[in-house]
């Protein structure tokens, strides 16, 4: 009978998660899965007098702890190091708009709030959204401050379905840019080609290109051979930089956060690590259902008046956020010598990270190249600033976050 109980809280768990990605790809991820999934365990457990223990008794809640833990390792595999190398460019124009979206969001955030819900929004919002928000809730949880939790548990579960109309209304004013000025046109077609494709790259002894998915390193090949690359060892590769993360920042002081970045990033400069690990892990389906559903077991305590009561407090740091990593986008591409608009639309994708940039650059190009060579061309233009400015932003965001914390939030 209790065997019973489990299997069926497991199953309801996954329906929710289910039918969040079903609204997801009917809406074109404009209202994103994870939005979806939490309106409906809502609407269940406060209108349709739904147990709230499903959740816990499914035992999805419980290892959703662990597997946050493995996805933030794995997010920290997105990005070759030389490309960040070659575009450090946008990683400097990410950091200037984190600064500025902080600055604006607790500076003046602060004289109307209390300054540590600033600090636990800003880290949401400049942090890439949900993964910046359970970091910040860890804390929260650690130190007894739960009644702090309702603004990033709510931005964490919001900033997708916040943030992609805004990113995909800056990556228009870009695109339409290009277009008007015919940037396509005037691009030498076989020096892109020459560019994307790069066929004189060196390979090493498994005949794989160095600096490449399959060999993100540019000096050392990857520590397992492609043979015996499986999702099981994917995944032991993972946990293997969990637990080292956890350790060094226990001793250390600095936070498994902090630690687990910084080794994954060395882990694929030294070639421990290949591109993109959680899609290689196989995994990604459970990983992500157990931290839904440990979402849901955050949602078992917090209340219509809960919501409306911090109502207020969530639009103001959502506005300053917003208003911060645009300004500090514009201005760094400034800096550099970039459209505006392109360091705008690159930093946006901060509040939400992936899969959201990806799907708002394809959606975009697609819509308003002229052929299939534009629409590459545009792409081309548009993911290696997004993601990097994004991306390496944001964990820059975690870096001095997890560093500022104990400071600010006791």
């Amino acid at each position: 009978m209790i065997f019973l109980e489990v299997v069926v809280a497991f199953a309801i768990c996954l329906a929710f998660v289910a039918f969040g990605d079903i609204v997801s790809l009917i809406t074109k991820a404009k209202i994103p899965a994870l939005a979806a999934s939490i309106i409906a365990y809502l609407i269940a457990i406060w209108f349709l007098g739904m147990p709230k223990e499903f959740p816990d008794v499914s035992g999805l809640a419980a290892i959703g702890n662990t597997f946050f833990i493995i996805f933030v390792a794995a997010t920290a595999t997105s990005v070759t190091p030389i490309t960040m190398i070659r575009e450090w460019r946008f990683l400097v124009i990410g950091l200037i708009s984190v600064c500025t979206g902080m600055l604006f969001t607790i500076g003046i955030g602060g004289l109307l709030f209390d300054p540590r819900e600033m600090f636990a929004g800003a880290m949401t919002t400049c942090g890439m959204g949900f993964t910046g928000g359970m970091i910040v809730i860890e804390r929260l949880e650690a130190i007894g401050l739960t009644s702090m939790v309702t603004v990033p548990l709510l931005l964490a579960s919001t900033m997708d379905a916040i943030g992609q109309p805004i990113g995909s209304f800056l990556t228009k004013k870009y695109v339409k840019k290009l277009i008007v000025s015919d940037a396509y046109l005037k691009t030498d077609k076989e020096k892109r080609i020459q560019v994307q494709t790069n066929k004189d790259q060196k390979l090493n002894r498994y005949g794989v290109a160095f600096n490449s998915p399959e060999n993100p390193s540019p000096w050392f090949t990857a520590w397992i051979p492609p043979q015996y690359e499986t999702e099981a060892v994917a995944l032991f590769q993972i946990a293997i930089a969990v637990a080292l993360g956890y350790w060094l920042g226990d001793i250390t002081g600095l936070g498994w956060t902090l630690m687990l970045v910084i080794i994954c990033q060395l882990g694929s400069l030294l070639g421990f690590f290949r591109l993109n690990m959680m899609d290689r892990t196989v995994s990604s389906g459970i990983i992500m259902a157990a931290i839904f559903t440990m979402v849901f077991q955050m949602l078992n305590d917090l209340t219509i008046s809960a919501i409306l009561d911090k109502l207020l407090t969530i639009i103001v740091i959502v506005v300053l956020s917003v208003l911060g990593l645009v300004i500090g986008g514009m201005l760094g591409a400034k800096l550099f010598g970039y459209d505006p608009w392109l360091g705008a639309a690159s930093t946006i994708g901060l509040l939400y990270l992936f899969p959201g940039i990806k799907n708002i650059i394809n959606e975009v190009s697609r819509s308003y190249a002229r052929n299939d060579d534009e629409h590459a061309y545009l792409i081309e233009q548009l993911s290696a600033p997004s993601i990097i400015t994004a991306s390496m932003g944001g964990k820059m965001c975690l870096l001095v976050g997890t560093i500022l914390m104990p400071i600010l939030i006791k």
